[in-house]
């Protein structure tokens, strides 16, 4: 029932006489019904069959229309049948292949008030090698349906609640908009200038568009500190992320580096290095940073960053190792040695994102345990003058999944260790 679900909770239920349809006004879930469905041929609809149905109760699909097929104008111009508010343009995942892309891309000149198009083909989603690029699990998304692509399998992806490895229970990607692959649509591609063929100047909304978000710390404050140091500094440039985990961390910076090494024609080396104990961390980084263009200047080394003597045998032969850093990730030996023992250069930065509490508060979330949890004074413990570091950030914020507190915490090497 609608009540025993907590993904309904705020769906309001319009009763309207007449004659007229009851139209219930979605909370931004991605759903649509099996009767609403359409054929990948063209926008034609469609009759759901009893196997498809029963399909759907397998895998635990709602029958809630609360996704839209929509043309590509109407998309373009924020239109929304279900809900009168929506007037902004969604981001928007090109489901079709690389060859269908390189073909015929769907770009957008670059705005601000141009959304952003990412081509994920399909394919690549369902074996998992771009799946970590898809947006967040609470963000309202479009996606264009290519002709060749099964509907069923698209809400077996996009909309079952139920995952079918795992049979756990799983949040379903909030895909409120669908437009179909059709000649009307590359008509109107073509006349708003989003088809690249129509003109010479048709860009990307970004260089590089993501539908993902780094992590805060490294967006805001990491970034920014690079930047600078490469500017000012001389010789190679090394990043480190310890416990890298899908990578999008070091993609992100890594795309930064060399868009400004570009720039700026910079015959310098850079690397941002991803180090993670798990195999499937490098099967999932790997052809994400070969898929955003920087698998030229990315690495992924499989390393127990437990072995603290594997760790300084890898810093002893690193030439140019400007910065490390963690983001959710907590290894309380591995920060000790880092802060006491590891032999840094001058200007080395460490910085670090993770769940801390604050002065005076208990720890009230049941994930992640207090014990992997930092207390308010610890890395300013750790990182101190005696042990030749000098802070440069620290300060408590929320995360944005929870409301989870979280330390923002940098700091900056000034001389090496004391004995």
């Amino acid at each position: 029932t609608i009540n025993d679900n907590p993904h309904f909770a705020n769906i309001t239920i319009f009763i309207c006489c007449g004659g007229r349809r009851a139209k219930p006004k979605a909370n931004g879930y991605g759903m649509f019904s099996s009767d609403e469905r359409w054929s990948g041929k063209f926008g034609q609809k469609a009759r759901a069959e009893d196997s498809t149905s029963a399909s759907r109760k397998r895998l635990k699909i709602p029958n809630v229309a609360f996704s839209e097929t929509v043309t590509l104008k109407q998309w373009y111009d924020g239109f929304s049948a279900r809900d009168e508010e929506t007037v902004y343009r969604l981001p928007l995942v090109d489901l079709r292949t690389d060859d269908e892309y390189s073909r015929k891309p769907l770009m957008s000149s670059v705005s601000q008030s141009t959304p952003i198009v990412v081509n994920l083909p399909f394919d690549q989603l369902l074996s998992g090698d771009r799946s970590c690029e898809l947006p967040p699990r609470n963000v309202n998304f479009a996606i264009l349906i290519p002709a060749t692509v099964n509907i069923t399998d698209i809400e077996r992806f996009f909309f079952a609640t139920e995952s079918t490895s795992t049979q756990q229970s799983r949040k379903p990607w909030l895909v409120r908009q669908m437009i179909y692959e059709s000649n009307e649509m590359w008509e109107y591609a073509k006349e708003i200038g989003m088809d690249s063929n129509s003109n010479g100047e048709a860009e990307h909304f970004f260089s590089m568009p993501r539908l993902w978000k780094p992590d805060k710390l490294v967006e805001d404050i990491l970034n920014p500190l690079l930047i600078d140091k490469f500017i000012k500094g001389q010789g190679a440039f090394v990043v480190w992320d310890l416990g890298s985990g899908s990578g999008r961390d070091v993609s992100f910076l890594a795309e930064q580096l060399k868009a400004l090494k570009i720039k700026k024609d910079d015959p310098r080396s850079i690397q941002v290095v991803g180090f993670d104990c798990h195999k499937g961390s490098s099967r999932r980084s790997l052809p994400l940073w070969k898929n955003r263009k920087v698998d030229d200047v990315t690495q992924s080394r499989l390393v127990n960053l437990k072995k603290l003597d594997v760790l300084e045998k890898e810093v002893q032969g690193e030439k140019g190792l400007i910065c490390l850093y963690a983001v959710r990730f907590l290894n309380r030996s591995l920060l000790d040695w880092i802060a006491r023992k590891a032999q840094l250069t001058n200007g080395c930065i460490f910085a670090m994102s993770h769940f801390c509490k604050e002065n005076g508060r208990e720890w009230t979330w049941d994930h992640p345990k207090e014990n992997n949890v930092l207390s308010r004074e610890e890395l300013n413990r750790l990182f101190c003058s005696q042990y030749g570091w000098k802070i440069t950030h620290d300060e408590i914020c929320l995360d944005g999944d929870h409301g989870r507190t979280m330390i923002h915490f940098c700091a900056e090497k000034a001389e090496f260790p004391k004995k």
